[in-house]
């Protein structure tokens, strides 16, 4: 969870960012550029939560030690729309990857995060119950929804 702390700074930057928006572009890009680097990290985090679940279950491991990761994936998945406030993508000037499709189809984005977070609460339950094959499968769907977001909404890098 500390892994969090940037995150909820982030959202409050991000907040900051879309009511103060007329103080000027640099203001606005410097403060975009830490709500992109927030929701990079937190990104990263998910993908370092996943590499240590695929780790246990690669080696065979005691499954619930990794139970915590799923519902850190679950927490940021419901934290994932609101990182992405409206001037946030390439306009910003700010190099992120995320695709202007997100502010197009934002209830699209926001159900593919809704999916994420169903998925990992899945992984997690499985994870819990020391349930290879459930985990397998689920840490596949949770990997699926993952990639199936990134074909749509980000740019590849």
């Amino acid at each position: 969870m500390r892994r969090f702390g940037l995150i909820f700074g982030g959202l409050a930057l991000a907040a900051a960012v879309i009511t103060g928006l007329g103080t000027g572009y640099a203001q606005a890009q410097g403060a975009f550029a830490d709500v992109i680097a927030a929701r990079q990290a937190g990104f990263k985090a998910a993908g370092g939560n996943m590499g240590a679940i695929k780790k246990v279950l690669d080696a065979g491991g005691d499954l619930t030690t990794v139970a915590t990761n799923a519902q850190e994936i679950s927490d940021w998945a419901k934290k994932i729309p609101m990182m992405f406030p409206t001037g946030s993508g390439p306009e910003s000037g700010v190099k992120t990857a995320a695709l202007p499709e997100i502010w197009v189809s934002k209830g699209d984005f926001e159900k593919a995060a809704a999916a994420l977070g169903v998925e990992a609460d899945k992984l997690m339950v499985a994870l819990k119950a020391n349930d290879k094959a459930a985990a397998t499968a689920a840490f596949g769907a949770t990997g699926g929804t993952c990639g199936a977001c990134h074909r749509t909404f980000r740019a590849k890098t």
